[in-house]
C-alpha cells in the first residue's frame, strides 16, 4: 500500500490510492474547484522538493570542473525553481482557503491581504505568526528576487592546498540574503538553508491543512 509523503489530513488512502475528503457544505462546483487547488498545492510542494535536491546536487560540483559554468548555471536555475515552487505552494494554499472558507473572491484577486480579515480568528493568527517569522520573510525575499529582479544571489567558497582545479578539500555554496530592515547582507549555506526552508513550509502548510480539516468536520 502506498504512503502519502505529505501525510495530508485532507486526503485518505482508499484501496491503495489517495482520495480527497469531501468538504461538508460545499457545493459540487466549489468542491471541484477546491480539489484542483489542493492538487496544485501538493504538486508544487513535490516540485519544490525535486528542485531542492537538484540544487543541492549541482552545488556539490565545483564550478571550475567539468563543462565550463555548467554547475554554476544549474545551481542558479534550480535555486530559482526551488524558491518559485515553494512560494507558489503557499499561493495555491490561499486559493484553497478562499474556497473552503467561502470567501468567494475571484481567483486573480486572491492575495493574503485580500483574504486575511475574512478567515476564522485561529487560522488568521496562525498565518500571521508564520508570515512574521524570519524564515518566511527570507523565503519571500528569495522568491521575489529570483522571479522579479534577477536571480538568487549566491557565493562560492573553496579551500584546498594545491594550485590545480581538482586540488580542493571542500567547497560550499552560500546563499546571499539582503535584509531590507538593516540594509545588510547575510550568508547561509545552501546545504542547510534549502532543506530547512522546505521543511518549514511543509510544516506550515500541513498545520493549515489540519485547521481546514476541522472545518470539513464541523459543517
Amino acid at each position: 500500500m502506498m504512503d502519502d509523503w505529505l501525510e495530508d489530513p485532507l486526503m485518505f488512502l482508499k484501496e491503495g490510492s489517495l482520495s480527497y475528503r469531501i468538504p461538508n457544505g460545499l457545493a459540487p462546483d466549489a468542491c471541484r474547484e477546491w480539489k484542483s487547488f489542493h492538487f496544485s498545492t501538493r504538486l508544487k510542494l513535490a516540485g519544490a522538493d525535486h528542485f531542492c535536491r537538484l540544487a543541492l546536487g549541482a552545488a556539490s560540483m565545483p564550478h571550475e570542473m567539468g563543462l565550463p559554468l555548467l554547475a554554476h548555471r544549474q545551481t542558479k536555475w534550480y535555486l530559482d525553481a526551488f524558491f518559485f515552487e515553494l512560494m507558489s505552494a503557499y499561493d495555491t494554499l490561499l486559493q484553497e482557503m478562499n474556497v473552503v472558507y467561502a470567501i468567494s473572491l475571484d481567483v486573480k484577486n486572491v492575495k493574503w491581504f485580500s483574504i486575511n480579515n475574512k478567515l476564522p480568528c485561529q487560522v488568521k493568527e496562525l498565518m500571521d505568526k508564520e508570515r512574521g517569522a524570519d524564515w518566511f520573510k527570507r523565503l519571500l525575499w528569495y522568491r521575489n528576487t529570483g522571479t522579479h529582479h534577477a536571480y538568487i544571489p549566491a557565493g562560492y567558497e573553496r579551500e584546498g592546498d594545491g594550485d590545480k582545479t581538482w586540488d580542493y578539500d571542500h567547497h560550499d555554496i552560500q546563499l546571499v540574503y539582503f535584509d531590507t530592515a538593516t540594509n545588510m547582507t547575510e550568508k547561509e549555506n545552501i546545504k542547510v538553508a534549502c532543506p530547512d526552508y522546505l521543511k518549514k513550509m511543509l510544516e506550515h502548510i500541513h498545520t493549515v491543512w489540519g485547521k481546514m480539516a476541522e472545518e470539513f468536520d464541523k459543517r
